[in-house]
């Protein structure tokens, strides 16, 4: 049997191999770049920024810390000036600047007796076109005038204002005793015993928006004469001082003080027997003076002033040893309404008239009046007395004398 051929292998060639290409470098990580590279340039900002901050601070704090306040210069003699001004020195800079940094915390550390003088100089319609100066300006002045009363006060005194919030902060509108107004600026002040001064001081007469002032004292404190700064109150409408041992008020005292429209003086055993000239020209609309002696001849003084003549609707002179006849010219005071000279040594005659506008008449305990009044005569013929009150005097009554109490 014939062999079958083997089948004839036919080698098989490779195919050759293509060259790969060359790798690439993929960036598939350019964004975590570009985050971190933008968060290194946020942080370094970050960092300038504080650095800035804190060089501010420092700067600033080294500024005011170096104030020395012994180098500031003495107040002026002369008048406040009337116009503006458009810059502040560098002394009045650095009395803003401690006041809003550092009196906040610490109301006892500010240097008033130094800045004082410095800010109160500044005339009241400054401006340089910043109106947060203006206002730290005002509030400083006012807070050294009122810290000024609390450190002339005894121990006892300063107590009781400490009690009612005095010098524990610098918002003194809500102090005791103190208002404000709608602008910042101390309208009203009241002090009573313990809480008074031993003398008023000067720097009360920075409160210029002031129009009402009440001191009550024990008859020893507040002491001494009014400050001259006193006079610097011109928005006074209220002016009421009792049992203090105050001394004679200056003559001159209401020339600037205009506006005062209520005057009492109640138990000053040292402030003379006279009333300062000054009140004749002011438009006083009620008088009270109680239990201090005046003058025998200040009814017939008052009666001459035609200011009061026009405006004066109440007139208290009791107990201030009045020892003079009622002048006829009472009868000149045309808005008068309350007429009380009680415990006094009034003499005769009795005025044949009386202001038609009175209500309220009252000469008790006058025992040297003496004398009977007639009907419709007098203060007997006043169709509009509401109450008269005769009682502890000699005067008696012929026939109707309307409301009036003889016994």
């Amino acid at each position: 049997m014939a062999r079958q051929r083997e089948p004839e292998l036919i080698p098989m060639h490779r195919p050759p191999l293509q060259a790969w290409p060359p790798l690439e470098k993929r960036h598939s990580c350019d964004r975590c770049h570009r985050k971190r590279k933008r968060d290194k340039c946020l942080i370094v900002a970050l960092i300038l920024f504080l650095l800035y901050l804190f060089g501010n601070t420092v700067f600033l704090n080294v500024r005011v810390l170096n104030m020395a306040p012994q180098q500031l210069p003495s107040p002026p003699s002369s008048a406040q000036p009337t116009s503006s001004s458009t810059s502040l020195s560098a002394d009045a800079q650095q009395c803003i600047s401690q006041y809003n940094l550092n009196a906040p915390t610490d109301p006892q550390s500010y240097p008033c007796s130094t800045c004082y003088p410095v800010l109160s100089a500044i005339p009241s319609n400054f401006s340089n076109g910043d109106s947060d100066d203006a206002q730290t300006i005002s509030n400083a002045v006012q807070f050294c005038g009122l810290r000024s009363i609390f450190e002339t006060t005894d121990s006892p005194g300063q107590t009781a204002l400490s009690t009612g919030g005095w010098v524990k902060d610098v918002r003194f509108c809500a102090w005791s005793g103190v208002k404000c107004d709608g602008f910042g600026r101390v309208s009203s002040l009241q002090l009573s015993f313990p809480a008074v001064p031993a003398a008023l001081p000067s720097e009360v007469g920075g409160l210029i928006g002031l129009t009402s002032l009440s001191v009550v004292g024990d008859t020893n404190v507040p002491a001494g004469s009014l400050p001259p700064s006193f006079s610097q109150l011109t928005a006074l409408t209220n002016l009421d001082l009792e049992s203090t041992a105050i001394t004679g008020l200056d003559a001159n005292l209401f020339a600037s003080m205009n506006n005062v429209t209520t005057l009492t003086l109640v138990k000053n055993a040292k402030m003379g027997n006279e009333l300062p000239s000054s009140v004749l020209s002011l438009p006083l609309q009620n008088l009270v003076v109680n239990n201090q002696a005046l003058s025998s001849d200040t009814l017939s003084t008052l009666a001459s002033s035609t200011s009061l003549q026009n405006n004066l609707k109440l007139l208290d002179l009791s107990s201030t040893s009045l020892s003079s006849s009622i002048p006829s010219g009472i009868s000149s005071f045309t808005s008068l309404a309350e007429l009380h000279l009680d415990n006094n040594s009034i003499t005769n005659p009795v005025p044949s008239s009386f202001p038609a506008s009175l209500r309220i008449l009252t000469l008790t305990n006058n025992t040297q009046l003496t004398g009977a009044i007639s009907a419709g005569t007098s203060f007997c013929g006043l169709p509009g007395l509401q109450t008269c009150d005769m009682r502890g005097t000699g005067l008696s009554a012929q026939g109707a004398c309307g409301p009036c109490q003889f016994t």
